[in-house]
């Protein structure tokens, strides 16, 4: 459906509808196959000419990040603009495209008279102001389930989870770094506007989305350093629980080699030594046995190594 607008239309449609329509929008036929390349890696595909704009953008839901993600074209003309669902698997750009339209309804009395006092590329940057409105909240979700994990590890809890939990926040944060990345440069490209196909005073949308793009960037950069603090973090404790172990033995170690002495030396059974037929010499050096540990106790809790 297309919607009118002051200068030219807006509309949303299927790939497959694009595939049979694309000859009477005037769109190349290259521009399909784009659209379905390159299935494993984010990017922003962007060709600019003097008549057009085309853009393909791969979606991810922060909520679920490795799961597939959706990947929609922009055609944008003077005239025109098309969002095109590529691939819309939990229908999240559809949503984002019908909650603008809502927003043009909800502000006039009889909704198209709404359109017909915006343009085309105003559409556009309440679309992918729509995109990305809830991440700001997620990425606040993400930090306080790391907040907890640090919490828990300092807290003397560590396991095997917790390494691969870290592993897999590190490697969800880079995804979503690459994610925010192509979505920078498309909006770079689109307030440039090198091809002068828009008036100057409505790109300044196109501004305000890529600086709040940059700033969630930089959200997620704090949070790979922080995921980096906690993997630290996690060493550390790691170092600091072997210690205590090494510590305990060594304890233990420095309390019997005294008595290991005591034991080796009337254990040598010459027959100069009168201990060996003293009648309390078995009580003897049980006595000295303990007051050896006790001096030895009382030593190292002096040295605080109890």
């Amino acid at each position: 459906m297309l919607y009118e607008m002051k200068r030219g239309r807006a509309g949303f449609m299927t790939f497959s509808e694009l595939s049979d329509d694309y000859v009477m929008y005037n769109l190349p036929a290259w521009t399909l196959e784009e659209c379905e390349g390159n299935p494993y890696n984010f990017r922003s595909n962007t060709y600019v000419s003097e008549k057009l704009v085309f853009v393909v953008l791969d979606i991810i839901n922060l909520s679920n990040v490795f799961g597939k993600a959706n990947r929609l074209a922009l055609f944008i003309r003077q005239d025109v603009l098309l969002v095109v669902s590529v691939n819309d698997t939990d229908g999240s750009i559809r949503k984002a495209f019908c909650q603008v339209v809502s927003h043009y309804n909800e502000s006039g009395n009889e909704g198209r008279e709404r359109y017909l006092d915006t343009f085309p590329e105003r559409f556009l940057y309440h679309f992918l102001d729509k995109l990305i409105s809830e991440d700001r909240k997620l990425l606040e979700n993400m930090e306080h389930n790391m907040s907890l994990l640090e919490d828990d590890i300092l807290n003397g809890a560590l396991d095997n989870n917790y390494i691969n939990e870290i592993l897999s926040i590190k490697k969800e944060l880079m995804y979503i770094w690459n994610y925010y990345d192509q979505l920078i440069d498309m909006g770079e490209i689109l307030r440039d506007n090198e091809s002068g196909m828009f008036p100057e005073e409505n790109i300044k949308g196109f501004d305000a989305f890529t600086k709040r793009t940059i700033r969630l960037a930089d959200n997620v950069k704090q949070l790979k350093e922080y995921a980096v603090q906690l993997q630290e973090t996690q060493d550390a404790m790691l170092s600091y629980n072997l210690n205590n172990i090494m510590k305990l033995f060594t304890v233990v170690t420095a309390v019997f080699l005294p008595l290991s002495l005591i034991v080796g030396w009337y254990g040598m059974n010459f027959t100069g030594m009168p201990e060996l037929s003293w009648k309390y010499g078995y009580l003897g050096v049980i006595i000295l046995s303990v007051m050896v540990v006790i001096m030895c106790m009382l030593l190292f809790k002096r040295k605080k190594l109890l």
